[in-house]
């Protein structure tokens, strides 16, 4: 081969290089940019497992293993990636076997708040959490809380919420409810991903306003209950939805949304 053409060769496979690693490099972004992610939160008030009459379960040993499958069969039903409970409690029955084991052992991830009478909160994920941490509310009647948990997807934080806020529907109830949720706004208010899970206490979805005006999305706005809800920055409500147990696994409707992430 004479020594043009050669340079003719060499010159043709150097152009089509760049072509070729520009196609490279744009399969590469497109495999670097997944779509949005996506969550299925609920929120559940379970009633400690005594339909919300006590703080302590109800179910007899005799009724543990139905009862368990009962709840384990709805939480396969709603497949959450995150499960924020109210009102839990750490027994399962009277006979003391502990309900992490009997219903919610299918999640990799549990984070349990103290119990101080009726108030128990806990949370139950599929995925790690960095960290997490329970704050007393300042202004309270009961002994109520939240637990912030820490979770790292990207390199974007999202926090947590899962809480049960002290009753409104009492003579003075409103002295605590609402300055709870201000107090929620204010300690997440440089925090660009929250959900917070929870039974809020509250009869009007009016009473939410502190958290629209702080530019949350209220997911559940009353269509299926105003209590129980989910409330949300930096995420897109995508879905509704409830589950109805009839009243056989807890006092409180079962309600959950599906949240995308926003890019900031």
């Amino acid at each position: 081969m004479s020594k043009t053409k050669l340079m003719a060769l060499v010159a043709i496979c150097v152009a089509a290089v760049p072509s070729a690693w520009a196609t490279t490099l744009q399969k590469a972004g497109e495999s670097t940019n997944p779509p949005p992610m996506r969550f299925r939160v609920v929120q559940w008030n379970i009633g400690h497992f005594a339909l919300g009459k006590n703080s302590q379960t109800a179910i007899a040993p005799e009724e543990s293993s139905a009862r368990s499958a009962a709840y384990r069969a709805m939480i396969a039903q709603l497949k959450p990636d995150f499960l924020g409970v109210s009102e839990f409690d750490p027994v399962f029955d009277k006979a003391g076997r502990l309900s992490t084991n009997e219903v919610f052992s299918s999640f990799p991830t549990m984070i349990l708040g103290p119990k101080n009478h009726y108030q128990c909160n806990a949370l139950f994920t599929r995925f790690p959490c960095v960290r997490h941490e329970i704050v007393n509310y300042t202004l309270h009647r009961q002994n109520v809380y939240f637990i912030d948990s820490v979770f790292l997807f990207g390199t974007n934080e999202v926090h947590f919420v899962q809480s049960h806020l002290d009753w409104y529907r009492t003579t003075d109830g409103k002295r605590y409810a609402l300055p709870q949720m201000r107090q929620l706004v204010k300690h997440f208010k440089d925090m660009p991903y929250v959900i917070i899970s929870a039974d809020f206490n509250v009869p009007e979805i009016g009473h939410f306003d502190a958290f629209k005006e702080a530019g949350y999305v209220v997911a559940n706005g009353g269509r299926y209950s105003v209590l129980d809800n989910v409330v949300v920055k930096g995420f897109d409500v995508k879905e509704l939805f409830a589950a109805d147990n009839e009243r056989r696994l807890s006092d409180h409707r079962i309600v959950g949304c599906v949240l995308e992430m926003r890019q900031q």
